[in-house]
């Protein structure tokens, strides 16, 4: 049975990121690999996020990182392997993809057609990717899709 050879695929804790984990794992060649990656992003966003949510600024981004770390692990299947990047989601995915020579980014679509047809992480990484993105759907696509 052929398949990808090397596949990463961009992980969050939401339904869409299951479903592309699971994806991954159906194109994936019998020899290949798989990598889950977190990317947690730089502490200017996550600043600005917390000020607008009432909350303090975080100054070190250490626990975020252990706890993507755990919870990656408890994802990831034994023969799967995951990694926490931090930086720009979508530079850090690429530039990881690019180094690791992936031959496929897998990457949930979130939000409905009528919303927008990609997101803004999901069009600029098929922007500027080294590699195919293979978009998938967060939830079941609608039956007159």
């Amino acid at each position: 049975m052929s398949g990808f050879s090397r596949i990463v695929v961009c992980m969050d804790d939401s339904p869409g990121a299951q479903r592309a984990l699971e994806t991954a794992r159906t194109v994936r060649a019998e020899d290949g690999t798989l990598t889950l990656v977190h990317v947690i992003p730089p502490p200017s966003f996550l600043t600005e996020l917390a000020a607008g949510l009432g909350g303090g600024i975080i100054q070190d981004q250490s626990p975020l990182i252990d706890v993507a770390r755990e919870w990656l692990a408890t994802v990831a299947n034994d023969d799967e392997d995951s990694t926490v990047l931090e930086g720009n989601p979508t530079h850090s995915v690429a530039d990881w993809a690019g180094e690791h020579a992936a031959d496929v980014i897998v990457v949930a679509r979130h939000g409905s057609p009528e919303k927008s047809v990609l997101g803004s992480f999901t069009q600029k990484l098929v922007a500027i990717a080294p590699c195919a993105v293979l978009l998938v759907h967060s939830e079941e696509p609608h039956p007159a899709a």
